[in-house]
């Protein structure tokens, strides 16, 4: 599942951010310190992930993630388990 995850943000952030380069992100530093997204940029790779899975991410559950491998540990376990049937982005 964590591997259909990391393709699915992958998509998200070629389409929110192609500018960055997804495979150069270390997923155990922080992610704001490695890409320049803006608030508004950030909000739409939330929304598009919500789109894609389902998956909620409350506000207050944003500020607990420290890096990305947060964000895709809580997507695969909150997710349906058919990533197949995500739609693309």
């Amino acid at each position: 599942m964590r591997q259909e995850v990391l393709r699915m943000l992958k998509d998200i952030f070629h389409t929110v951010a192609p500018e960055i380069q997804f495979d150069k992100i270390d997923l155990k530093l922080s992610l704001r310190s490695q890409v320049d997204l803006d608030s508004l940029d950030f909000y739409r790779i939330i929304v598009l992930i919500h789109q894609n899975t389902g998956v909620n991410i409350p506000d207050s559950q944003l500020r607990e993630f420290k890096n990305l491998e947060d964000l895709i540990d809580y997507v695969s376990e909150k997710s349906s388990p058919h990533p197949q049937q995500w739609p693309a982005p």
